[in-house]
C-alpha cells in the first residue's frame, strides 16, 4: 500500500497495539507489529501507537507495544493515565521526532482543556499506584486468570466463537454457528441482550457491534479494574457465562 501510493505522500502508520473497542481485544500475531515497524522505518514513515486503551497496564504490560519489543515513533495515552477519574491525555515523542520539530522554530500548540492542574495531578497520583501496589504485574497475572477461567466456563457454549485478549483486557465475540464463525444478524440484538441481562446481575459489560461486515457481528468486553478480588473474579466469570446463556 506504501509503495502503490509512494512513501512520500504518507506521514505515519497509527493503530492501537491491540485492538480495542471496535474488535474486542483482538491480539496482532506475534510478528505482525516488529514486520510493521520494519517497513515504516524501511520507508521513513513515524509509527504511532495509539495506547489510550491499551496503556498503563491493561494489557498487562505498562505500554502494549511492550509485548513486542518494538518502540514507536510517538505515543499517545488516555484514560488509563487517571484511572478515568479525571480527564486527561498527552502525546510522547523520540527526541529525533521532538529536535526535528524544534529546528524548525517554536511548536506552540494547545486545546480547551490542556495544561489542566487538576489532571495533572491524579495522572500523577495514578502513576504512583501502578508503580508502588505492583498493579501492572497484577493486571497481568490476574488478567491471564481470568481470561483462563473464562474460556473454560465458556468452553460448552455455542454461541462463543472465541475469548481473546491479554491482561485485564478481554474480549468476547458471540457467534450463531462456532465452526464457521457465522455471526448472527445484527436485528437479533444478542450483544445488546447480554449486556442487559449481565446488568440485571449487577455486572457492566462493554458492548461492540459490526465488526464482521461494518453491520453484523455482536461482541463483549471486560476491563475490570486491576485490584479486583479474587471473590469477584469468580463472580464476573460466573455472571458472564449466566448472560450469556441466558440471552443466547
Amino acid at each position: 500500500m506504501i509503495e502503490s501510493y509512494g512513501p512520500d505522500t504518507v506521514a505515519a502508520f497509527i493503530a492501537e497495539p491491540i485492538a480495542g473497542a471496535t474488535l474486542a481485544a483482538a491480539v496482532p500475531c506475534e510478528d505482525y507489529w516488529p514486520s510493521l515497524v520494519e517497513v515504516c522505518r524501511r520507508h521513513g514513515i513515524l509509527v504511532i501507537a495509539d495506547e489510550v486503551m491499551t496503556g498503563f497496564g491493561r494489557s498487562g504490560r505498562w505500554f502494549g507495544v511492550e509485548h513486542w519489543d518494538v518502540r514507536p515513533d510517538i505515543v499517545t495515552a488516555g484514560k488509563g493515565t487517571t484511572s478515568g477519574y479525571v480527564p486527561f491525555g498527552f502525546a510522547a515523542c523520540t527526541g529525533e521526532v521532538y529536535e526535528t520539530i524544534a529546528a524548525k522554530g517554536p511548536f506552540v500548540h494547545g486545546f480547551t482543556w490542556s495544561h489542566h492542574g487538576l489532571g495533572a495531578a491524579v495522572a500523577s497520583a495514578t502513576l504512583g499506584r501502578l508503580r508502588d501496589d505492583g498493579l501492572v504485574e497484577r493486571s497481568r497475572d490476574v488478567g491471564a486468570k481470568l481470561q483462563g477461567d473464562l474460556q473454560a466456563a465458556l468452553a460448552d457454549t455455542p454461541t462463543v466463537g472465541d475469548v481473546r485478549g491479554l491482561g485485564m483486557m478481554i474480549g468476547i465475540e458471540l457467534v450463531r454457528d462456532r465452526d464457521t464463525k457465522e455471526p448472527f444478524l445484527r436485528a437479533d440484538q444478542v450483544t445488546e441482550r447480554v449486556t442487559a441481562a449481565a446488568r440485571d446481575t449487577g455486572l457492566l459489560l462493554y458492548s461492540s457491534t459490526g465488526h464482521v461486515d461494518g453491520h453484523d457481528g455482536d461482541l463483549l468486553m471486560l476491563g475490570p479494574p486491576f485490584v479486583l478480588t479474587d471473590e469477584d473474579a469468580t463472580a464476573l466469570v460466573d455472571r458472564t457465562a449466566a448472560a450469556i446463556a441466558a440471552a443466547t
